[in-house]
């Protein structure tokens, strides 16, 4: 996205400015490697790699900060301000901007975008694979349901007294994809991730409501849609189908999200689901 970047040697020293960068860095390179992280990809409720980001220190967007972590290559997000990259830049470091996509066959092509800059494409068309074969077999149990029976799904987070949905083009809605449900906002025409209402969340009338944030705020959202009289009869209300789901699966833009398009598979088809075990991706050895 920063225009043509010439990386010298194979980058022995990484840093990335986002969280979905660092789960798919870490999955691809020896921790060592890492030099150095955003404080949520050391978050074990938001980060899929929490426990090897504890070996890097953790800092800030400051050109300072990263320029003496001496790193090779910064790989930087669509979101990243242009000043910080012109100043690192500056400094001699390769930086490479680049988005991440929510769509199954985007996140192959960033993991493989990545193995390539990082001179580990052996390691990224395995991992590609991995990602690859996990869609497919949930592709497999969901192919099969029939469109009109589908169930209908909504992504709701609660925030500062704010309720946000999840719409077409958004992480949630691709997940709700991907698991066979029908995305309730999206065919409601809302797209990426707008604020909602009570009244928004009535006229949608969803028959399942997962909530992806951290676990105090999720129960307690919980229980005020189950216990609020406007909403009783909602499907999802009715029949207590709501859901606090891990937001490190649902939320964080990497291949992660097939894990959580996984969890929400199993909430939607327990009878094809119910039980089974959901592995962990692979690393680096």
């Amino acid at each position: 996205m920063n225009g043509r970047v010439v990386i010298a040697a194979k980058p022995g020293r990484i840093h990335t400015v986002s969280l979905g960068h660092d789960e798919i860095t870490y999955g691809l390179v020896p921790s060592e490697r890492v030099v150095a992280v955003g404080k949520f990809t050391q978050e074990p409720g938001q980060s899929n790699v929490a426990e090897m980001a504890q070996k890097a220190p953790a800092i800030g967007r400051d050109p300072e900060q990263i320029v003496a972590q001496r790193p090779d290559i910064v790989i930087a997000s669509p979101f990243t301000k242009a000043d910080l990259i012109k100043a690192l830049a500056t400094a001699g470091i390769a930086v490479l901007q680049t988005e991440l996509h929510n769509d199954p066959e985007g996140r192959i092509q960033d993991i493989l975008l990545l193995g390539y800059v990082y001179g580990e494409e052996s390691r990224a068309l395995e991992l590609g694979s991995e990602v690859r074969s996990r869609f497919d077999a949930l592709s497999a149990v969901v192919a099969g349901k029939d469109q009109s029976r589908r169930p209908r799904v909504l992504s709701l987070t609660s925030y500062t007294d704010k309720i946000y949905t999840a719409g077409k083009g958004s992480t949630e809605g691709s997940i709700i994809e991907t698991a066979g449900g029908i995305n309730a906002a999206a065919e409601a025409g809302l797209t990426r991730n707008p604020t909602t209402s009570l009244e928004g969340i009535i006229s949608m009338r969803p028959d399942v409501i997962f909530l992806p944030q951290p676990e105090d705020g999720a129960v307690a959202f919980r229980d005020r849609l189950l216990g609020d009289p406007a909403l009783a009869e909602v499907p999802a209300v009715k029949h207590g189908r709501i859901y606090p789901v891990p937001p490190k699966f649902f939320t964080t833009l990497s291949f992660w999200n097939v894990r959580g398009a996984e969890e929400l598979a199993a909430i939607l088809f327990p009878d094809d689901l119910a039980g089974k075990e959901f592995p962990p991706f692979s690393f680096p050895e």
